[in-house]
């Protein structure tokens, strides 16, 4: 993406979401977020991690003595 595509994406936001869009630019800004690591912050990981803490607090894992007991469970 370049800074032309971003400042368009900017101009394009709703109200809304220009806070939170801020706020997320100024965390990679003061290195409080890897610019290497940022993807975790898109929608479809935020839902993803939401998924697994659901998960988590429901109960639903497992735990594995070794790789191979987990390998095993796989199959």
């Amino acid at each position: 993406m370049t800074r032309a595509e971003l400042h368009r994406m900017v101009d394009e936001l709703p109200d809304g979401a220009v806070e939170s869009a801020s706020l997320l630019i100024r965390r990679v800004l003061i290195d409080d977020i890897d610019p290497d690591q940022a993807w975790v912050w898109t929608a479809e990981w935020q839902r993803h991690l939401r998924d697994s803490l659901a998960d988590l607090d429901a109960g639903r894992t497992a735990r594995f003595d070794d790789g191979e007991d987990f390998l095993e469970a796989l199959q």
